[in-house]
């Protein structure tokens, strides 16, 4: 059985929210109100993030130490060198930023895993935008994840929060934690749980098991 598998970033390779922090530490106070009206469900997350990414104020240097200090789940690496090791094709899908993702990975050692995010374009001294090529015309997210996802194999998704529940519903397996894991047992839909990624570097070997995962159930974690 082939599998395939996206995972988040936010949250779920790293341990915070690397925008969320980013905003908070370096974009104007007016970022806020457009988080606000984000969570009301004003639009979508691609408005918001195309317009909190103008109110940023800060140096390509500042930037990038900031992401030096980004802290990541000591067995992400590891996930990624089970899964080459197993010839299980993995990719970084984010609704977060390009510059971000990448970086994080490149200092983890992570080479050659494909990342689907949105761009983070320095526009000159200190003032960025934010570019959207993985929208989708019908989805209000900056990356329409479903869309990155490969339905060509048993699809596996990994994530944490609110941009992984649609992409989630359409995978075979999904890992969750965090806000994506209690909206799925709100939903009595099926979960493996998860904290950290050696909890599922043990189930790579044995994906096959968890298909299907029984009805309305979460797996627990494993010891």
């Amino acid at each position: 059985m082939q599998f395939s598998i996206s995972c988040d970033f936010d949250g779920t390779i790293t341990c915070a929210d690397t925008v969320n922090a980013l905003l908070t530490q370096f974009a104007e106070p007016e970022w806020l109100v457009v988080e606000d009206e984000w969570c009301a469900g004003k639009f979508g997350s691609r408005e918001c993030l195309d317009a909190q990414t103008k109110l940023l104020r800060i140096e390509p240097d500042v930037l990038d130490s900031f992401i030096d200090a980004v802290d990541v789940d000591p067995d992400a690496k590891g996930f990624f060198d089970d899964c080459l090791e197993l010839n299980i094709p993995v990719s970084v899908v984010s609704d977060g930023y390009d510059w971000i993702v990448r970086r994080v990975l490149a200092r983890m050692g992570v080479r050659g895993v494909p990342v689907v995010a949105n761009r983070l374009v320095h526009t000159g001294g200190d003032r960025w935008a934010a570019l959207f090529p993985h929208g989708a015309q019908n989805c209000g997210s900056g990356v329409c994840k479903c869309a990155a996802a490969n339905a060509q194999a048993q699809m596996v998704h990994i994530g944490d929060g609110r941009s992984d529940m649609c992409v989630s519903d359409l995978a075979d397996i999904v890992f969750a934690k965090g806000h994506l894991l209690q909206s799925r047992l709100e939903r009595g839909l099926d979960s493996v749980a998860f904290e950290s990624f050696d909890e599922i570097r043990a189930l790579l070997p044995r994906l096959s098991t968890l298909v299907p995962i029984p009805m309305h159930s979460v797996v627990q974690r494993i010891a």
